[in-house]
């Protein structure tokens, strides 16, 4: 039997917007092509508290961090904070937890299953081809929106004609380890060329003396590999004044996200685009989650209310772009712009900004890694920064 809408990927874009669709009472299936939703882990889920719980997501769901250092090669930044502000998700719990939402609220999963390309009639997208089972079967399956939340290859809005693609990408390879001596209380950002070449490591603690530490690399801006500073990072870890002593790796995890702007377009007749599909993430130091969450939630109500009107055509489900641009674009404009200038300082260069960095409070420094810059704390660091300077040169 058709479907009103089938959503291709169960991350937390995909599951987002399946629980908003079904809980409008249109029937949602979801394909899946891993066996386990959450499986395997491509993101290092760093994060903020109150982003989270405006969400709606349990607090059971994320460790809380009470100190970040900034770290470049010959200087640091530290910015405690005695409320929490920023957290480590327990990513697969927290996908499953998004999972457990929309079937609850009436969505159908398929794992297993891959969606291969989408069905066309007239320029229309009609459905979509499956590829799962056993057998690795192919099928053919009838929808009214297609929503395509498959991750950054953008097969199926490229293969209906929306949008290129990507050319540029946070690369990121990172051990989850059990580290017993490791600050649980502190997470770690490290920059400069000998850490990560056009890029940043980091040591991301997320409770029961579980740390993740990893390296992320811009391509191709770099043509570096970040598992080939991994090992390296670990093994120097007790230069960043992170304590690595007895600990061992349990998983090994690698992805890949977008580090350009979203997508121009990503809505056409009878399919959608949502998540890293689109762009929809901060590149600025490539946070994901929330946003797609955020952008699964719009995504599926702007899906929703164009079933119920009967018009599945792109002038209906544009309405997703406009809100997208109008609620998050300005700030993720700024992040692209300032993640292609920072990918290429060099190690003084960043001794330098990291200075800087310290004029900044840690609600403002909060502020900023949560590519919050538009706000009138950018207007007073700015002017801080100003005064700095002329003293310096008086």
């Amino acid at each position: 039997m058709p479907k009103d809408v089938i959503i291709a990927g169960a991350g937390p874009a995909g599951l987002s917007a399946a629980e908003a669709i079904a809980r409008r009472g249109f029937s949602t299936l979801v394909l899946e092509q891993s066996h386990e939703i959450g499986s395997p882990i491509r993101t290092s889920g760093g994060s903020f508290i109150h982003k989270l719980r405006g969400l709606g997501l349990p607090d059971s769901l994320w460790h809380p961090i009470s100190r970040v250092r900034f770290v470049s090669p010959h200087n640091a930044a530290v910015f405690d904070y005695a409320d929490p502000v920023m957290c480590v998700i327990d990513v697969r719990r927290t996908f499953q937890h998004l999972g457990e939402r929309a079937i609850a609220a009436g969505a159908s999963i398929r794992l297993g299953t891959t969606a291969v390309s989408p069905m066309l009639e007239d320029g229309r997208v009609i459905g979509v081809r499956t590829r799962g089972g056993s057998e690795k079967a192919e099928a053919s399956l009838d929808c009214r929106i297609l929503i395509d939340a498959a991750g950054y290859r953008s097969t199926l809005i490229k293969q209906a004609g929306l949008d290129p693609g990507f050319g540029r990408f946070g690369v990121g390879a990172e051990y989850d380890m059990f580290a017993p001596r490791c600050d649980q209380r502190e997470a770690v950002l490290v920059v400069g060329e000998e850490a990560a070449p056009s890029g940043y490591a980091w040591v991301f603690p997320w409770g029961a003396n579980r740390v993740r530490v990893g390296v992320g690399i811009i391509h191709p801006d770099s043509p570096a590999k970040p598992g080939d500073y991994l090992d390296r990072f670990v093994a120097n870890a007790g230069d960043y004044g992170v304590d690595l002593r007895g600990a061992q790796p349990v998983e090994h995890h690698s992805g890949l996200i977008p580090s350009e702007r979203f997508a121009k377009t990503f809505t056409g007749d009878g399919i959608i685009g949502v998540g890293d599909t689109a762009g929809q993430a901060s590149s600025l130091l490539g946070e994901g989650i929330r946003w797609a969450i955020r952008a699964g939630r719009m995504a599926g109500d702007t899906a929703a209310s164009a079933l119920e009107r009967g018009d599945t055509s792109r002038r209906a489900l544009v309405e997703f772009e406009h809100d997208w641009r109008k609620q998050c674009g300005l700030d993720l404009r700024i992040a692209h712009r300032l993640n292609q200038r920072i990918a290429g300082w060099d190690g003084p260069k960043w001794d330098a900004r990291v200075e800087l960095l310290k004029i900044l409070s840690p609600a403002e420094f909060a502020e900023a890694l949560q590519t919050n810059l538009t706000g009138k704390w950018v207007w007073r660091f700015a002017a801080r920064s100003l005064l700095r300077r002329a003293r310096a040169d008086s």
